[in-house]
């Protein structure tokens, strides 16, 4: 927890840095607000519309968070597929691979002309954006075990539901945390590029707004709302892969 805490403190030191020196920047060479406002001027502009941009942002985390929690289920399922049935490695790495490639903000139109303007295409785009890293890791921390200990774990009696929850799930946690740390911001991206294209509701829908309106000051308070978000998720991510490896270490002793 302390390294953390570290991190946190590290990182406030880093981003207040940079603000400080955005707002000397832009004060110095009269930069005009609708251009790129200062860092106090969106600050201010995010406390003023706050009750908004917690009520936008709500939508877009909902959307995100289920994207995700949709790309961890069907990403882990595809890896124990393939690390269960070898014939299927040659099929499904290569179609996601390939599936992976193709740019997601051209598939996001088509979502909203098949589903509408709900949530549905966010969903889906949010899930699309995050199932590759986190099939990827899956395969690697589920696939990737000595082949030393897994004999030893069958000398030692263990069926493949111990093996699996023993020996493979164990040696997956770091690799599942860091596939998480990777495919939340790609969700929260598919998911604000699909309230850019076809939404009425969501930061991606307010950042439009602020768009329309020349509301320089609006566009990075959402920003900021964003990146507050994704800090918090991550930081959450980072606590929770702490006591998942003190777990597996204290279930390893």
């Amino acid at each position: 927890m302390g390294r953390v805490i570290r991190q946190i403190l590290t990182a406030s030191a880093v981003i207040a840095g940079l603000f400080f020196t955005w707002e000397l920047g832009v004060t110095l060479t009269g930069i005009p607000e609708y251009i790129l406002p200062a860092p106090s001027a969106f600050l201010e502009r995010f406390w003023e519309t706050l009750p908004l941009q917690i009520e936008h942002l709500r939508i877009t985390a909902t959307t995100t968070l289920a994207g995700l929690a949709l790309a961890l289920v069907v990403g882990v399922f595809l890896a124990l597929a393939v690390v269960y049935v070898k014939a299927l490695k040659v099929l499904v790495l290569p179609a996601l691979a390939a599936f992976n490639g193709i740019p997601k903000v051209a598939i996001a139109p088509l979502f909203v002309i098949w589903f509408g303007l709900g949530d549905e295409p966010k969903v889906l785009l949010a899930f699309l954006m995050g199932l590759f890293p986190v099939f990827v890791n899956a395969v690697s921390g589920l696939g990737d075990v000595e082949p030393d200990v897994l004999d030893l774990a069958k000398l030692a009696g263990g069926n493949e539901w111990r093996i699996f929850h023993k020996v493979r799930l164990m040696n997956a946690l770091p690799h599942l945390t860091d596939a998480v740390k990777v495919a939340f911001p790609l969700a929260l991206v598919g998911s604000v590029v699909a309230e850019f294209i076809g939404g009425n509701r969501g930061v991606g829908y307010l950042i439009l707004s602020g768009q329309a309106s020349l509301d320089t000051s609006l566009v990075f308070a959402c920003l900021f709302a964003i990146t507050l978000f994704t800090s918090a998720g991550i930081g959450a991510v980072v606590i929770v892969e702490e006591f998942a490896l003190k777990w597996r270490a204290s279930r390893r002793r």
